[in-house]
Parts: C-alpha cells; structure tokens; sequence
C-alpha cells in the first residue's frame, strides 16, 4: 500500500495508490473507501469491495436530504467472460460467515485501487484490464458506474445488483414482503420494492437486463460483529444486467432514485469535470467536501459518515477548518449565519434528528462554539457587516447563559458557567447506557468555563470596536471576575492540571483533555507555568499518535479498548477512547507556549497524516482505541477530525511533510 502526498503553498494534495492483491484480508476489508453526493447519501465499501458494515452499500440515497436515508442498493455481483478463453471470472465477492467467496484474486487477479476525487479499481486477468470508476452525482440521490476496457479485445460483463431497500441503520430479511414486480422503462428498470420507500431506477447502458428474482441469505458483516450488533442481512436480487463491451467503449450502471438521466456518459462525464475543478487536486478540499451538504439550498456540515447527522458543537469548530481557512470563507458565513437564526433561550441546537422536526437543544457548549465560530471568521475577513450582525447573537447568548436558561445553565456568583441537571448529558463527553449518563459532569466543567471566559472577552473586543465602549467596559470587568474564579477554583496543585469538573459535591480531579482549551482558546486563562505543567500532564498522560485520550490511563475508570455491544462501547466513549479533533487543541497551546512549538506541531501533524489509509481512506475518523496500536474506532469520516486538521495547518502554516509512503 502506498500514499503519496504533496505539499503546494501548504495547500496538501493527496492521493492513494493500493495494490490490493499485495494486501492481507485483514488490511483489505479494514479500509473503506467513501463518496459523498453533497445532500446527504453516499456510496461506501471495503477496499474489497466486500460490505463489512449495514451502512456499506453502493447507493445510500436520502429521501429528505440530506436526512432520511435509506439503502438501496447495498451490493453487486460482478463477473466478466473473457471472449478470446470464454473463462469466466468472479470480480466481487461476499462474506457469508464462513469465509469469503468467492476467495478474492484466486483466478490470478491483480488488482488496483487509486482515490483522489473518485474510487477506481483497475482488475487485471490474463491480457485484460478492466477500470471500474464509480462517482455519486453531486446534489443527487444517484451513483453511476463506468466500466471501460482498457486492455484487451472483448469481454462479456455481467452484473447483478443486490437490493436492501431499507433503512440505514436497520437489516433485511427474506421475510420481508419486497414488490418482486418490475416495470421496464424505455432504458431501465423501475422499481418500489417497498411501500413509502423510494422508487428505485436501474440501468445498464448498451446492455440487457435478464429477470432472475431471487434471494440472497445470511450475509454477514463483519463490522457489526465487533460492534455487538446484529450482522446477518438477506438481499433481493431483480435479475442480471449484460453487456458486452469493446476496447476503449465504456459502458455506465445508473443507481438512482431520481429522474434517471437522459445522457448517462454525459452526466459521469459532468460530475468529473465538477470534481476536478472544484477540488482543484486539493486534499483539504477532497477531505472537507463530503461533510458539506445543502438542504433546500441551504449550507450545512455533517458530522460525520456513515451514520451521523448534523450536530452543533461539531459544525460551529468544524467550520473553521472545512470552510474558514479552506478558502470557503463565504460558505462559512452562510453556516454560521444559519446558527445565529437558530438560537433560542440563548441555546443553540445540539443536533438535528433524522426523520424529526425540530433540532434537540440539550447542549451547554454548542452556542459558546459558535462565539469561536464568528471569531475565526472575523479574524480572517474582517467582514464588518458579517461582525455587527453577529454581535447580538452573541449578546442574546451571554445574557440568557448569565441570567439562566435550560438545564440549569446560569453564572454563578463567582462569575464562572453552571450546566446540568440528573438524567441529561450536556457537554462534548455526552455518553449513556440506557438511563445512566456515563459522564455527566454536572456543575462547572473546565472547558465549558473557558469558552464562558473567551465569550466575555471577544464580546468586549467587538463592542469596543463597533464603539459600544460603556458595555464593554462592563464585560471587561465581569471577564476578569470569570478569570481570577477560574484560576482559584480550577487549579489542582496536586496533579499540577486543572480540575475536570467543580461539581457540587467538589472537584472532579480526573485527567481529561478538556483543559487543554484553557490554553488553546484565542483568551488563555491560565499563566505561563501552569501551562507548562498541564502541557507536560497532557503530553506524558493522554497524547498518542492519533489524538488524545479522554481519560488517563492511571485512572481507575480508564478503558482502553473501544469495542463490544453499544452498552460496553458507551461505557468506554469518553473513560480513556482517542478522540481526533482534538488534536487541533493540543497544537494551538505547543505553539503557544513552548518556543519549538511549531516544530512539535509540524511532527504531531505529520503523525497524524500517516492515518489517512487506516479506515476511512483520505479522510480522518471519529475515534481511537486509548491502548496501543490505537486502532481505529467509530465512524470512518468525522468533520471536526478532518476540520481541525486543515485549520492548523492552514492557520499556522505547518510546512507537513511534503510526500512520504505507507507500506
């Protein structure tokens, strides 16, 4: 496996080159490869084109984009036969729990894989080589795939799309009562296997479909397995499409659940060009495209693929790095724009459910992202209209967090930020098994102070400069108040770090990364020796190559290893797991407060850039193993992960390593 990076007016431009016949089972079904169609569906597989996931599937189409989503088509068989020895070669293959058939590249296939803008696989056989390139249409529920023969006179190639049509998060049985009924169009197939699900077109160009209805059992995914979840799904089968293809004279496989397009070549032609030009050989544009979608033309990032919605503490510090200083200011203008009109009772959003209405506010740090949010942003355009639109959002926020408002959020007489109330999770760490809130950091925790702090002092730092000099004055006043609390009550001298929580019962002294944004945030609230020893805790007890751990190790509750059923993983979430993003808060304090800042920064980064062939490839994931090798974990894209790698190395201009190889 090799991936090669270079680096072009700290702009990385990135692409990956795998032969994957040279690779174990093991490394073959543990990457995945992902496209996104901007509006919330996607296509994802294996390296091995073999499903390890419910959420694997080559058409996994919103119905409400870019919510309610559902797959479609979650497989295909493929075979081609050769004209010049009419043998007949098996190109995919299956998990049916028992090993894999049928047995990858046993017919003497050599296979390669190249992702930059778009998955392509190349199969050689004999003296054939046949390039599969598949693309999900940008603002469409469609995938098309084209197959090309490269190499080679002719060949017969024979697919067979294997249905779900279901939900994305459930599985599929023969039980089901599926519509076998097909209606042929003039050019496809059109289908309903279900009632209020999507009617679903398929088709072929230059080929024949051939009514074969079948079953097939018990396939198995090997992901939900490790996950303890169910992992035996039954797919339906309407027939085999055919098509004999020619050197050099593609042929195009339409998924879709929109108006079937007139000009498949043209439509696969189109949406390569757009790639190309909008992600100009990018790799921060190739990262951060999939997270952003628009609903009824409207910007928004998800959070992460393939099973999260949008959620917003993830969108307010992933927008800077997906938009802000990824040459997207104005994208970043609409989103953050959109927060403000969102707000009530000072609250913004935690997350948007699918299939609901309303967004659920029960966060305590979503509106204190935002303040960071507008902050970045005006740090780079100086936009005066954008900041005197924002400032009273920003006011309305101080004044219902100061004053009170859900979940017992309200300041304290000290000047510091109280949140929380039993049965509801607030902050980031926000985990529960059934009834249990796994951390509920109920009282004041550290980071959420910090925020409160920085709120008060950015506040003041506007208002002074749109001459509201009276009530900044005030806020200065009020921030320093907020600032001498905090260093009083949050210092544990004990540990030389600060205190996770100050509950009500006193203070949580378990090593977390949190405090680490006392330090990275624009206000810093700590002085310089402090910082230094929680630099040096941070460093020796949660720091690893892939983020940070959430717990230290040496504490009693740690567990290292993310896996098992939901109630075992949730036990673990934030007790000890790696988490991605929040690297980008390490690196703002190294080069903050240590002289070789940069230098530390520029190797943490370097470091982290060696995962983009891991799981999720040329992108970063949620979450990691706290115990060595810190295997990945989670979902395998995430956009605070892939947000807060692109802001500091472009906010900081890290000269990252301009090409290196994985083997």
């Amino acid at each position: 496996m090799s991936i090669l990076f270079s680096l072009n007016l700290f702009t990385l431009t990135c692409s990956i080159h795998i032969a994957l016949h040279h690779l174990s089972i093991r490394d073959l079904l543990g990457a995945e490869w992902l496209d996104t169609n901007g509006a919330g569906g996607w296509a994802s597989s294996s390296l091995l084109n073999c499903n390890t996931r419910r959420y694997h599937g080559y058409l996994i189409a919103a119905a409400g984009p870019p919510l309610q989503r559902f797959n479609m088509v979650a497989d295909l068989e493929e075979s081609m036969t050769l004209s010049s020895s009419s043998s007949k070669y098996l190109l995919s293959c299956h998990d049916y729990g028992d090993g894999l058939f049928p047995a990858p590249f046993s017919a003497g296939q050599a296979v390669f894989f190249h992702l930059r803008h778009y998955p392509e696989w190349r199969i050689h056989v004999q003296d054939v080589v046949l390039v599969k390139t598949l693309i999900t249409v940008h603002q469409r529920q469609t995938t098309i795939i084209r197959y090309l023969l490269q190499e080679g006179t002719s060949l017969q190639l024979h697919i067979r799309p294997l249905i779900a049509a279901r939900d994305y998060h459930a599985l599929q049985h023969a039980s089901a009562p599926i519509q076998q009924a097909a209606e042929w169009q003039a050019d496809h197939l059109k289908v309903q296997p279900f009632p209020g699900l999507p009617v679903l077109r398929m088709g072929l160009t230059d080929g024949a479909f051939h009514p074969d209805a079948c079953w097939y059992f018990h396939l198995h995914y090997a992901q939900e397995t490790e996950r303890g979840m169910d992992d035996r799904e039954d797919l339906f089968s309407y027939g085999i499409w055919t098509a004999h293809l020619q050197k050099g004279e593609p042929v195009y496989l339409v998924l879709t659940t929109d108006a079937y397009p007139e000009n498949p070549a043209e439509s696969f032609a189109a949406e390569i060009r757009r790639r190309e030009q909008a992600l100009a050989n990018s790799f921060s544009n190739d990262a951060a495209h999939h997270f952003l979608i628009h609903q009824q033309h409207v910007p928004a990032i998800l959070a992460g693929y393939p099973w999260f919605t949008e959620w917003g503490r993830d969108t307010l510090i992933a927008v800077n790095g997906l938009c802000t200083y990824n040459g997207n200011p104005k994208l970043a203008r609409q989103i953050i724009t959109q927060y403000a009109h969102q707000l009530a009772a000072g609250m913004l959003p935690n997350f948007f459910p699918d299939g609901a209405q309303e967004p659920c506010y029960n966060t305590v740090d979503a509106a204190l992202w935002f303040v960071i949010a507008v902050h970045h942003y005006w740090q780079l355009t100086h936009d005066e209209d954008f900041l005197r639109e924002m400032i009273p959002a920003v006011q309305d926020i101080w004044k219902h967090y100061r004053q009170g408002t859900r979940y017992q959020i309200h300041e304290t007489e000290s000047g510091l930020l109280f949140a929380g109330e039993d049965g509801w999770q607030l902050t980031w760490m926000d985990a529960r098994t059934g009834d249990r809130v796994v951390t509920p950091r109920i009282g004041m925790p550290v980071e959420v102070n910090a925020l409160w702090y920085n709120l008060k002092c950015l506040l003041a730092e506007w208002l002074y400069h749109t001459n509201q000099h009276q009530e900044a004055q005030h806020l200065v006043i009020d921030a320093e108040r907020t600032l001498q609390s905090f260093r009083t009550l949050f210092w544990n001298p004990a540990g030389q770090c600060l205190h996770d929580v100050l509950t009500p019962e006193g203070p949580d002294a378990s090593v977390r990364p949190n405090q680490l944004f006392a330090l990275s945030l624009p206000y810093p609230l700590v002085e310089i020796p402090q910082a230094l020893h929680i630099l040096q805790v941070v460093r020796e007890k949660l720091y690893t190559p892939k983020g940070l751990r959430s717990l230290a190790p040496d504490d009693p509750a740690y567990q290292g290893i993310y896996a098992g059923p939901p109630e075992q993983r949730d036990a673990a979430y934030h007790q000890g797991t790696v988490w991605l993003y929040l690297i980008g808060a390490y690196v703002d304090a190294l080069i903050r407060y240590l002289p070789e800042g940069k230098l530390q920064a520029t190797l943490v980064m370097n470091r982290l850039l060696t995962t983009l062939a891991e799981q999720g490839l040329l992108t970063l994931g949620e979450i990691a193993d706290g115990d060595s090798p810190h295997l990945p974990r989670g979902c395998i894209a995430q956009a605070w992960s892939v947000g807060e790698l692109i802001r500091v190395i472009k906010q900081y201009q890290l000269p990252v390593q301009s090409s290196f190889c994985i083997t």
